[in-house]
């Protein structure tokens, strides 16, 4: 991989926001629960150079309020941009959605760890780095 692609940032051609493969993963999407966070992912069959796309959810029916729910989505980017992945085995090209599953608001640094031991059972399920 190239300096640029190594660079910690999250950007919009690395965002899942397209409606048919949002769509896809929740009905064809393998889960890996791992509370607060839920992890929906599935193979994407646009094939892109983005080895992984991302998109982050936290339910209205738990949190009314839009303030909470984008503080929750705003540390679930934050924690995946510090740790995303790079490549992917064969080539592959993933979609993955973070759901946040808890009932309250937790501290950055248990949602984090969450995303880190989320994203390891991905690794290994894959076969990503």
């Amino acid at each position: 991989m190239t300096e640029i692609s190594r660079r910690q940032t999250l950007r919009k051609h690395e965002r899942l926001y397209e409606k048919k493969s949002l769509e896809l993963v929740f009905l064809k999407g393998t889960a890996i629960n791992n509370p607060p966070i839920k992890l929906l992912w599935t193979i994407d069959q646009q094939k892109n150079k983005i080895p992984v796309k991302v998109a982050f959810s936290v339910p209205k029916r738990t949190f009314k309020n839009a303030v909470t729910r984008n503080l929750l989505k705003r540390r679930m980017r934050e924690a995946y941009r510090k740790n995303k992945i790079y490549k992917t085995a064969g080539g592959e090209t993933y979609a993955l959605i973070f759901i946040y599953t808890a009932r309250k608001i937790n501290p950055y640094p248990e949602i984090a760890s969450k995303i880190v031991v989320t994203l390891q059972h991905f690794k290994t399920a894959t076969g990503a780095e």
